[in-house]
């Protein structure tokens, strides 16, 4: 009987163990809100800008809502294309001082696709210049917060990865993150049918036929959206359900796309 208790206390511990093991550690935000935003000014590149910006289609949702008011409320965005945060550097200072300039609330954040986990050269560099940038920004009264980007399409791994580098970075410098990225894995497992990513067109073949490339990267109108649902939720800290602003999707997608925005931001800011 005494041995029998024995090996049972072994094979709960060790089924202890190997749940320990399984459950990975998880980075917790250590900043989890700013004061609502009036005045969002975006820098980054064409994950940014395509289908005529994440800026506009946040100011939509905005409209929308009725939170927007005229002559208080205003986005604007800086992007390059391909760019990265260091390329944004030099310009910074003058874009926040310029003449009769917007006196920005928050300044977002984006990164180069896979700059923050691509190799040790392009991680130092994100690390120095968004650093450089979140004190320039500071200075000029102003918040930082990161866009934290996608995964590639079908690279899971990347993931993970993004979501690690921008919590760290964002907890040594005391920011806050929008998790997008998150909410387009979230949303290829909960609405696989929502096409979230837009091909991209190398050029020709031989035959004269369109060939696109191997890696699916940039958003389609859907993952626009889906990302300024996810900055409304975490930067307003209100939920994007029943606006009726849709950016010309069904009302039933993009309706699936303001409660995923929401969960997705609510999850991540609580550590869920």
């Amino acid at each position: 009987m005494f041995r029998l208790r024995i090996l049972w206390g072994v094979l709960a511990a060790l089924i202890f163990t190997c749940n320990s093991i399984a459950e990975p550690n998880k980075l917790s935000p250590t900043v989890t809100s700013v004061d609502a935003p009036a005045k969002v000014l975006f820098i980054g590149n064409s994950y940014s800008y395509y289908n005529n910006g994440i800026a506009t289609m946040y100011s939509n949702l905005l409209r929308t809502s009725g939170l927007w008011r005229n002559g208080e409320f205003g986005t604007r965005q800086k992007t390059i294309s391909g760019g990265r945060l260091a390329e944004h550097l030099a310009g910074i200072s003058e874009l926040l001082t310029l003449p009769n300039t917007q006196s920005w609330d928050v300044v977002i954040l984006q990164e180069y696709s896979n700059g923050p986990i691509k190799n040790s050269k392009s991680i130092k560099e994100f690390q120095q210049s968004s650093g450089e940038l979140a004190k320039i920004i500071r200075e000029h009264d102003a918040t930082p917060v990161f866009f934290m980007t996608w995964a590639y399409n079908g690279n899971q791994a990347m993931v993970q990865q993004l979501r690690d580098a921008y919590v760290t970075q964002a907890n040594k410098l005391n920011m806050l993150v929008v998790p997008v990225g998150l909410a387009f894995a979230a949303s290829q497992e909960k609405f696989p049918a929502i096409e979230l990513y837009n091909k991209d067109v190398q050029g020709l073949d031989e035959q004269g036929q369109v060939v696109y490339s191997a890696i699916e990267k940039h958003p389609s109108l859907a993952g626009s959206y889906l990302a300024a649902c996810v900055f409304y939720a975490t930067l307003q800290g209100k939920p994007p359900a029943g606006i009726s602003y849709t950016a010309g999707l069904s009302q039933e997608q993009a309706r699936q796309l303001q409660d995923l925005g929401w969960q997705t931001s609510q999850q991540f800011l609580k550590n869920l």
